[in-house]
């Protein structure tokens, strides 16, 4: 079933968005199955997993970008205003300032409100001295302040964060972190795909591992012990070996170094990993402990030389 419009009645106060058993295929590669979500106001919920697990995908469906192929998606009848800042943003022939003061407009927020907000975010980001030059000269962290400034104008109802923290200085993750907090006190519900578990833990109230396009492990209050992570560093694999690893069901993430691969690993599965390791040959360079690294699970895919979006992004 497409997208649906429900009446507040048959939605909790707090909703603002239903997911019911949804899935999305293009064509005959099934991207997610079986979501079943609630989004409330006020609440920030993490979707954590490795590239091609189907989050961006999510985001979008949520947003209502996309409709899902089968189940149900229900949202409030009255105004839903929603942010929504994508995993790659364009490097436009605008300036900053051309830009967000378009993008309130559309938003309806009047020019002197809108040209307030975007010089206090600018502020904040750093970004002060950018307002009038041209975003297709501008980094990739400079690009991604100005795509979480378009989506928090206005202070919407909804805020969809792929990956907000791509391409930010430590300044900066710090200052978004501190926006994104007021925000969610404000009431703004958040959905983030986000690998960073400091993020995940100063902000999600819940947080939902994915794999193969379903939600496989789901913890409230941050990353309880099931969806912790340990980074384990080998070498003396050959790429098949690296692969049979990268596809167990444990392992969410693998990259390759210089002479040697990271696996990102459930906690609760580092010893089996480890063993299968030696058993196979390899040697093992070190392990980081979950307490001991960020969650990070979205850069390089696997024989790749730059970070993949995922299946049917």
């Amino acid at each position: 079933m497409g997208l649906s419009r429900f009446n507040d009645r048959e939605l909790g106060a707090n909703e603002l968005i239903c997911l019911e058993d949804a899935g999305k295929a293009y064509g005959r590669s099934r991207v997610l199955n079986g979501i079943s979500l609630q989004v409330q106001r006020g609440k920030c919920t993490a979707l954590v997993g490795r590239n091609g697990s189907g989050k961006s995908t999510l985001l979008r469906l949520i947003a209502g970008l996309t409709r899902p192929t089968d189940g149900m998606r229900k949202v409030r009848a009255d105004r839903l205003v929603t942010g929504y800042v994508p995993e790659r943003f364009p490097p436009l022939p605008f300036t900053p300032s051309e830009y967000l003061l378009s993008s309130a407009e559309v938003r309806g927020i009047d020019k002197q409100s809108g040209r307030r907000e975007m010089e206090d975010y600018l502020q904040l980001l750093g970004m002060e001295g950018y307002a009038h030059a041209r975003m297709n000269q501008f980094s990739k962290g400079m690009l991604q302040k100005i795509n979480l400034i378009q989506a928090m104008m206005g202070n919407p109802d909804l805020l969809l964060l792929d990956e907000p923290l791509s391409g930010l200085d430590t300044k900066a993750q710090e200052s978004l972190l501190h926006l994104l907090t007021e925000l969610k006190n404000g009431g703004t519900a958040i959905v983030m795909s986000v690998h960073e578990s400091t993020l995940i833990e100063s902000i999600a109230d819940r947080v939902l591992l994915m794999k193969n396009g379903a939600i496989v492990e789901e913890s409230d209050g941050g990353l309880q012990d099931s969806l912790k992570m340990t980074r384990i560093v080998v070498r003396a694999l050959n790429e098949d070996a690296i692969r049979q690893f990268a596809e167990h069901p444990s392992v969410l993430f693998a990259s390759e170094r210089t002479e040697a691969w990271e696996l990102d690993v459930l906690t609760g599965s580092t010893d089996l990993l480890l063993r299968q390791v030696l058993d196979r040959g390899g040697s093992i360079v070190s392990v980081i402990p979950a307490d001991g690294m960020n969650l990070h699970l979205g850069a390089q895919a696997i024989g790749a030389t730059e970070p993949k979006g995922e299946v049917g992004t």
